[in-house]
Parts: C-alpha cells; sequence; structure tokens
C-alpha cells in the first residue's frame, strides 16, 4: 500500500470515529424518526421486563440484542466509509472534468 493510500486510510479512520460517535449524537438528538424508534424500543424493553422471564432467559436475549447492536453499529460504519469514498471518487472526476 503506498504511503498516501495510508494516510487516507488513517484519516479515514479518525474522521469515521469523529462523525460516527459525536456529530452523529448530536444530528440523532434533532431526528423525529430516531426519537420514534427509541419511544418504540423502550415500549419493548418494558413488555421484556413484564415478561417474568428466568435470568438464563434475559441473559440469552440480552446477548442476542447486544449481537445485533453491534451488527447495526459495524454496518452503519462501513455504509459511513463507502458513502466517504464515493463522495471523494466524485469530487475527483468532477475536478478532472472542470
Amino acid at each position: 500500500m503506498k504511503k498516501k493510500e495510508m494516510q487516507m486510510g488513517s484519516m479515514l479512520e479518525l474522521l469515521v470515529r469523529i462523525r460516527t460517535y459525536k456529530a452523529l449524537d448530536r444530528a440523532a438528538a434533532k431526528n423525529r424518526h430516531y426519537h420514534s424508534t427509541l419511544k418504540r424500543q423502550d415500549k419493548a424493553f418494558a413488555a421484556l421486563d413484564k415478561a417474568g422471564l428466568s435470568k438464563e432467559q434475559r441473559l440469552i436475549i440480552d446477548r442476542a440484542i447486544t449481537a445485533t447492536n453491534e451488527c447495526g453499529t459495524a454496518y452503519g460504519e462501513a455504509a459511513y466509509r463507502l458513502g466517504f469514498c464515493d463522495n471523494r471518487r466524485l469530487v475527483s472526476e468532477l475536478e478532472k472534468i472542470q
């Protein structure tokens, strides 16, 4: 891998970390759809609490939810990286046209 590509990779990782946590939190705080999904999530967890599950059953569900959340996070990060790379390629191609 070329030095320039390595630097771009490092910068992209830093940008992804900053944007997917700090900026994303601010954007989510203003997003109505996100808030409605949070409300549905709260209702689902309240129903789960009332279900009377054993400790072992709750642990199985917790592991499944955690795995799903981790998968969603990884997918979102991959989508952000792809979008960023697509944007970079588009800008590069537009600069060649001008």
